[in-house]
């Protein structure tokens, strides 16, 4: 006689409402977070200090100083600066935080 197995009976996993629940908010956050318009892109500023750029570089023809850098990170978008060294603020313009140098090496407006 011939013995025959069969694979073990899988587990079952117990879903409760409030898993539902958690997996619903979680959704609910994930979709509404990826939902909606993109911000446009700034409009080119008039060459200011602190003024908006669009093509980020150190020889910039939209910045009276030549700079238009991306790298002032509470702005989100490029704008007019002046390279500086890191640590000699005097070197900066005034800006909305007086003058600063950012540890790459341009001034925040």
């Amino acid at each position: 006689m011939a013995v025959t197995s069969f694979p073990p009976e899988p587990e079952l996993t117990v879903v409760t409402s409030g898993t539902m629940q958690r997996l619903l908010v979680v959704w609910s956050v994930v979709l509404c977070a990826c939902s909606g318009t993109p911000a446009p892109a700034p409009d080119a500023g008039n060459g200011t200090f602190g003024a908006a750029c669009t093509m980020v570089s150190d020889t910039s023809t939209e910045c009276a100083s030549g700079v238009c850098t991306g790298s002032i990170d509470m702005i989100g978008h490029p704008v007019c600066s002046v390279k500086c060294t890191y640590g000699m603020d005097a070197t900066c313009p005034s800006g909305s935080m007086g003058m600063k140098c950012n540890m790459k090496g341009y001034c925040k407006p």
